[in-house]
């Protein structure tokens, strides 16, 4: 009944080696569960915190972060912290952080895209015009989603004693503004506004829809996105300077404190001369840079390098940038601040005894002050590679056959030939027996320019 002495050592010898086994099996579990909440609750104390507005430095830190607490993530979700980290304030997504992954997509850079304009800008029949990128532009150029719905005043001025600048604006300019607001979805742009500066002697002839402003100092209060047209009274006095070189009339009014309010109450402003149509396109044209048109006077090296010597006599900085137009388009504040200087520079020049001196165009003519001072400015105020001369789809030749689509602005130049000019439409040549709306094909610029002429649509 009893074992033999033999069997019972063995017995005694496997017990002994069991409960050794037992007793290191249990000393491991104990170790391996104190070193898992350890690890725990170092992740939950001293490691990454979520990632706030407040926490995120750079583009860098967020993606150092996601990774420290991928790395401490174990394959069993229920004994790490729930605590889940705040996306990182970038306008791109972050995907959540999954229980099973070690690596988490690095959160994208928020950056501009490069301007886009509806339609294009690059009439088919001229090179393609340099675009601006965010990399040269001014650090203090908003995202394109937030200049598409801008307010822009297109601002021109009409002088007494001109029946064909009466002419001009009623039947150029007005009836292809009037036509564009009609033709472009008012949800989809910004408030685009004409404001027509008058002697007082031709107020009576503006647009009867045009809204007289009788105290510009105060402007509308716009109650809607609904374009308006207003007409403001700008008489010289009998003693302006600039009865001596009238063509500055079309500029001082912006330099009139009177009008500040009114003018300043615009993100954008279009200077332009009364002569001239814009396109349904203009609405929606909102560049990052600043634009002028083509400046039909600098044919010479002999008038680049005397511009330039102007510059230096009056201290003023030249970048090389030439045939600068007098459309100007662009920042409401900075066109309102070289006005006064350009006003300055065309005044020098005639005082001038070494500048006011006629030597012919288009070597040196008098008659072009204002394109000369206008080029200095826009030189001294604005850095080269954010100024665009755009040639191909501002200023644009009214009997060109570039597309209508792909132009903002087009100009019924003096001296020109072809299907429209200035000369024959103020001697009374073009008719709607002549032209017959149906002949007219308004996708292309010559005939939206007649058009528009002749019948407003």
């Amino acid at each position: 009944m009893f074992a033999a002495p033999g069997h019972r050592r063995k017995g005694v010898a496997c017990l002994a080696v069991a409960v050794l086994v037992l007793l290191c099996f249990n000393t491991m579990t104990l170790e391996w569960i104190v070193m898992h909440k350890d690890m725990a609750f170092f992740a939950s104390n001293h490691g990454p915190k979520p990632t706030t507005a407040s926490t995120v430095e750079n583009e860098s830190n967020p993606i150092v972060h996601v990774t420290g607490i991928a790395l401490l993530q174990s394959t069993s979700s229920t004994e790490m912290p729930t605590t889940t980290p705040s996306p990182p304030t970038t306008s791109a997504p972050v995907a959540p952080t999954p229980t099973s992954t070690t690596v988490l997509p690095t959160p994208a850079k928020s950056t501009p895209s490069p301007p886009t304009t509806l339609p294009s800008s690059q009439p088919t029949t001229s090179a393609a015009p340099p675009r601006a990128t965010p990399s040269n532009l001014p650090l203090t150029t908003p995202p394109l989603e937030t200049i598409g719905f801008e307010t822009v005043a297109i601002v021109t001025y009409v002088p007494d004693k001109h029946v064909k600048f009466i002419n001009q604006t009623q039947h150029m300019l007005w009836s292809s503004w009037n036509y564009s607001i009609h033709h472009v979805d008012p949800r989809a742009r910004g408030r685009t506004d004409l404001i027509i500066f008058a002697h007082r002697n031709v107020m009576e002839e503006m647009p009867p829809s045009c809204i007289r402003l009788a105290h510009p100092a105060l402007p509308p209060v716009p109650s809607s996105n609904r374009d308006r047209c207003f007409v403001v009274e700008q008489t010289p006095a009998a003693d302006n300077y600039w009865h001596r070189y009238g063509f500055m009339f079309s500029l001082i009014y912006l330099a009139e404190p009177t009008f500040q309010p009114l003018l300043m109450s615009y993100d954008r402003l279009l200077r332009t001369d009364t002569d001239v149509v814009i396109t349904p396109a203009f609405l929606t044209f909102r560049p990052r840079r600043f634009v002028v048109g083509r400046g039909g006077y600098m044919y010479h090296d002999y008038t680049k390098a005397r511009i330039k010597e102007l510059a230096v006599d009056i201290n003023m900085t030249h970048q090389g940038l030439h045939s600068v137009g007098s459309t100007w388009f662009g920042n409401a504040t900075l066109t309102l601040q070289m006005v006064p200087k350009m006003l300055e520079v065309a005044k020098f020049i005639l005082d001038s005894p070494k500048y006011n001196v006629e030597q012919g165009f288009p070597r040196w003519h008098i008659g072009v002050t204002s394109m000369y001072a206008g080029e200095l400015v826009v030189n001294h105020f604005i850095p080269k590679d954010n100024v665009w001369v755009n040639s191909a789809s501002l200023d644009v030749y009214s009997n060109g056959i570039e597309k209508t689509i792909n132009v903002y602005h087009s100009h019924c130049w003096p001296g020109s030939s072809g299907f429209f000019t200035k000369s024959e439409y103020e001697d009374g040549e073009y008719s709607v027996d002549k032209f017959p709306r149906e002949s007219l094909d308004i996708a292309v610029i010559k005939d939206y320019f007649m058009a528009m002429v002749l019948y407003g649509y």
